[in-house]
């Protein structure tokens, strides 16, 4: 049984100057919370994904770390094939030889056949169904992942299962990503769409932060794409402002989310919906979604 306190203060955070990438503002983050050097994630992450063995359950995979070191999967972490694709429901962190039921969501409702191992290519949902996964009415956070998937087959072109990777898939082969520069001491990044900051995401350490942007930030390059969004430049002010309303927020300990290893934390703002999880007392990572965003609107 876990040992931490009820609350957890959000740690205190710098936003540098932005760049842009396409449609993207990609603003850099620092924080004086301590990295967590001995924590991996992404592929440096040896976790095996398997569905529940004798009769598959959509809204749960079974994760194993088989590496040496504690492994943290991230909220929005795509879990390909297996009976569907997934995507990891919350942050999980898996100590060596750990094992648990993760929740996820189906990203691909056309589908319900084929074998019982999946594959991590530490890829992202995009910023719309992340946030579909943030709902607040839990009974209604698969359907809403549903519509917004069946929203990129209206306007990105039909997928014949209803599937977000194939909408990843095709937008990869035609978009020329843009490397985003990270800083020295790096720890974060808040990025922007349409004018308005998305989300914040603050990573482990430098190394994790370094390994995980690509991906972050083509999940939301998706959102753009499918609504025709124009390379509008995010003020630095209204990144700054996300963090600013931040600053001296105590999150709660969110009981009811099993996350392995971590202690999970969240809080609900009229601005604001934080998730994230701490390992020994130290913040491995934290998401902070703009309530107020129209293109990611979390209800």
């Amino acid at each position: 049984m876990h040992m931490t306190t009820k609350k957890k203060r959000i740690p205190e955070l710098h936003v540098g100057r932005g760049q842009q990438a396409g449609p993207l503002t990609v603003f850099p983050v620092w924080t004086g919370a301590p990295s967590l050097a001995g924590l991996v994630m992404g592929l440096a992450a040896d976790v095996a994904v398997d569905e529940r063995e004798g009769s598959p359950v959509v809204g749960e995979l079974i994760v194993t770390n088989k590496g040496s070191s504690h492994a943290l999967l991230v909220e929005g972490e795509l879990l390909e094939g297996g009976w569907q694709h997934r995507a990891l429901q919350h942050d999980v962190i898996l100590r060596p030889s750990g094992s648990m039921v993760a929740p996820v969501v189906c990203v691909e409702a056309g589908r319900w056949q084929g074998g019982g191992a999946h594959e991590r290519r530490a890829r992202r949902a995009s910023g719309n169904v992340r946030a579909a996964m943030n709902a607040t009415d839990e009974s209604r956070r698969q359907q809403q992942v549903w519509h917004r998937v069946s929203g990129y087959d209206r306007s990105m072109g039909a997928s014949p299962t209803s599937s977000y990777v194939d909408h990843l898939d095709r937008m990869r082969q035609r978009v020329d990503f843009a490397n985003v520069p990270v800083l020295d001491g790096q720890r974060g990044v808040v990025i922007g769409l349409a004018g308005q900051p998305v989300l914040l995401e603050l990573f482990p350490s430098h190394e994790c932060l370094t390994a995980a942007l690509p991906e972050l930030t083509s999940g939301l390059m998706i959102d753009a794409i499918s609504c025709a969004t124009p390379m509008v430049i995010t003020p630095g002010r209204r990144a700054r402002r996300l963090v600013e309303r931040l600053d001296g927020r105590r999150t709660h300990l969110a009981d009811e989310v099993n996350a392995g290893d971590a202690i999970p934390f969240s809080l609900v703002t009229e601005h604001a919906a934080v998730r994230g999880v701490t390992l020994d007392e130290q913040w491995a990572h934290l998401t902070v979604f703009n309530r107020r965003h129209p293109l990611v609107e979390v209800s």
